[in-house]
């Protein structure tokens, strides 16, 4: 699993998959009352930038077939060379 988030990680900073316009979009916390919660996503070892993590989260939860995500942790790893990120999904 590690080998695949790091590969899909690579590709998305190298631009070889991009996120479609149907993809899952960031919700803020006020906006998701009416929201039907799905899910949660857990991911370490994300590398890159904040826009980077994004664009895994992003993707992780369409994978999920979520509609919307909130990043609820965000912290960097400096020991472990990557991001650890939680999300909330919802459809």
């Amino acid at each position: 699993m590690k080998r695949s988030l790091a590969l899909t990680s690579l590709l998305l900073s190298v631009g070889l998959i991009t996120t479609s316009a149907q993809s899952a979009e960031d919700v803020a916390a006020d906006c998701v009352t009416g929201l039907n919660e799905i899910g949660m996503i857990s991911v370490n070892g994300i590398a890159g930038s904040v826009q980077d993590v994004e664009k895994v989260i992003a993707l992780k939860a369409d994978e999920q077939g979520a509609s919307y995500y909130r990043i609820v942790k965000m912290q960097e790893n400096q020991q472990a060379e990557g991001w650890r990120v939680q999300a909330i999904i919802y459809a």
